[in-house]
C-alpha cells in the first residue's frame, strides 16, 4: 500500500471509526464465566476481527457504500422486559398468538400449539434460575428483529436463528417468525420480523444487563446474519440519517493537489451536541476519501454529498411549521 493510501486509511479509521463507535479493542469478548454477576461486561466489538487500522478503515468504507447505495435497515428494538413469570407467560402467549404460530428455542426444537407452549412456561418456570410469578425484576428481555416489506421472511428467520445462537449462547430464549401472511393478528405488520424473548439469568446464573452499546452491537450481529444469508442490511442511527447541511465536491485545478476537497455550502439549522460532532467526523472522512488516490474513494465522497444533500433536504421538508417557527 503507497505512503497516501496508508495515511488516507489512517484517516478514516480515526475518524470513520469515531462516526459509527468501531472499538479498537483487540481482546476477545469475555468468556461467561469471566462476567459479572451483574450485568454484561463492556464488549471488545471487534472480537479482533478489526483489529488493524487498514482492516476498520475498510469496514467504514462498506458502512459507507451501503448507506449510499441505501441498503435495508436492520431494526433491533428492545420491547418492554416481562417482568416475573406472569409476565412472561403473558409475553410467550402473545409472541405465538396463543399456541397459532411455531416456538423455536434455543436447541432448535420447535414448540407447536398451547399445550407446548404451557410446557415451554413450566421449563422456564422451574429450569435453572427458578422464576417467581410476581417481580420487580427484568426476568426476560423482549427484541424485535425486523427488516423492511419484501424482505424474504425464510431468511430473516435464518438470520435471527443464527444472530441468537452466537449472542445468547448458554440462555434459554424463544422466537417467532412473524409474516403479513401467517401473522392470524387481524393488523398485522407487512414487515418480516422475528420476536426473540430471551430469559435474562442464563443456565451458569449471569444476568443480561444490556446497555446502549448491546443494543448496536445486536443491531450490527443481526445485520451480518442477513448478509451471510445473501441480504444486503444495514445499521444506521438515526442521527446519521439525517442532516441540515449542504456540501459539494470542489475540483481542484492546482497541479500541487490531486483530487478534490469538500466545501460547506450553507447552513440550513443550528446544531448542537451530538449532531454537531457527527457532521465535523462526515466531513473529515469525506475530505480524506476526496484526497485518495484511489478513483472509488473520490467517488465515495462525492456519493456520500449527494446522499447528505438529499437527506438535507427531506429533514426540511418533513419540519412542521410550528419546529421552524420555534427555531
Amino acid at each position: 500500500m503507497s505512503s497516501t493510501g496508508s495515511q488516507i486509511d489512517q484517516k478514516l479509521d480515526e475518524w470513520g471509526s469515531r462516526l459509527f463507535n468501531v472499538s479498537t479493542e483487540t481482546v476477545p469478548r469475555p468468556r461467561r464465566s469471566q462476567r459479572s454477576l451483574l450485568g454484561s461486561a463492556k464488549p471488545a466489538k471487534t472480537g479482533g476481527r478489526l483489529s488493524t487500522a487498514q482492516a476498520r478503515a475498510t469496514y467504514v468504507r462498506q458502512k459507507l457504500q451501503a448507506m449510499v447505495r441505501r441498503a435495508p435497515q436492520v431494526m433491533v428494538k428492545l420491547v418492554r422486559a416481562p417482568k416475573g413469570m406472569k409476565g412472561i407467560s403473558n409475553n410467550l402467549t402473545y409472541i405465538s398468538r396463543d399456541g397459532q404460530l411455531d416456538i423455536e428455542d434455543q436447541d432448535g426444537q420447535v414448540i407447536q400449539g398451547k399445550e407446548s407452549v404451557a410446557d415451554l412456561k413450566a421449563e422456564w418456570r422451574d429450569g435453572g434460575m427458578p422464576i417467581a410469578p410476581d417481580s420487580t425484576m427484568r426476568d426476560a428481555f423482549h427484541l424485535v428483529l425486523s427488516m423492511p416489506t419484501r424482505t424474504d421472511p425464510l431468511s430473516v428467520q435464518r438470520a435471527a436463528r443464527d444472530f441468537a445462537k452466537r449472542e445468547f449462547s448458554g440462555f434459554q430464549y424463544a422466537m417467532v417468525l412473524h409474516t403479513f401472511e401467517t401473522d392470524p393478528d387481524p393488523h398485522p405488520s407487512r414487515h418480516p420480523h422475528v420476536h426473540l424473548t430471551v430469559k435474562a439469568a442464563g443456565l451458569d446464573g449471569v444476568r443480561l444487563n444490556p446497555r446502549k452499546a448491546d443494543l448496536q452491537r445486536w443491531r450490527e450481529g443481526f445485520a451480518e446474519a442477513l448478509r451471510e444469508h445473501g441480504i444486503e442490511a444495514t445499521t444506521t442511527s438515526r442521527i446519521h440519517r439525517t442532516t441540515h447541511e449542504r456540501w459539494t465536491v470542489r475540483h481542484l485545478h492546482e497541479s500541487s493537489k490531486k483530487g478534490e476537497t469538500l466545501e460547506r455550502l450553507k447552513r440550513t439549522t443550528r446544531r448542537h451536541g451530538r449532531v454537531q460532532e457527527v457532521m465535523r467526523n462526515y466531513e473529515q472522512v469525506m475530505r480524506a476519501l476526496a484526497r485518495s488516490d484511489r478513483g472509488e474513494d473520490r467517488q465515495l465522497a462525492e456519493d456520500l454529498v449527494h446522499y447528505l444533500t438529499e437527506r438535507s433536504r427531506d429533514a426540511t421538508k418533513t419540519r412542521s411549521p410550528e419546529r421552524d417557527r420555534s427555531s
